[in-house]
């Protein structure tokens, strides 16, 4: 009767943990989510508004229009924003004077992250 060499059991035994525990290195968990955006409004002299999102190191994706009665939502692909969105950071701030409409949509999201829940809007 043959046996196995306790080299060959102990090179298999290695292969099937890595195999258990990393079945497909290419599949990478999420690391966590990025909050929802918030909007901050401000009057000092004129109106302005100021993102913030955390954690802080999350991108801004968003969509902006003054003067105009529609807005779309903001989308990505991937890490790169899809036209019309454009991206910001933590503290951003957008300006306008009284007497103008002022909307904007966003979300934030950072790779192997999972992205913010709900899309936040201004107006509320």
């Amino acid at each position: 009767m043959k046996t196995k060499s306790p080299l060959l059991t102990s090179i298999g035994a290695l292969a099937l943990f890595v195999l258990v525990v990393f079945p497909n290195s290419s599949a990478r968990a999420s690391q966590g989510q990025c909050g929802d955006v918030e909007i901050e409004v401000y009057y000092d002299p004129v109106v302005y508004l100021e993102v913030s999102v955390y954690p802080e190191d999350c991108v801004i994706y968003y969509t902006f229009v003054l003067d105009n009665a529609s807005i779309v939502d903001p989308s990505r692909s991937g890490d790169t924003p899809i036209s019309p969105t454009m991206t910001c950071y933590h503290g951003q701030t957008f300006h306008t004077t009284y007497g103008h409409t002022m909307k904007l949509r966003a979300f934030a999201y950072k790779p192997l992250w999972t992205q913010s829940v709900n899309i936040s809007h201004f107006p509320f």
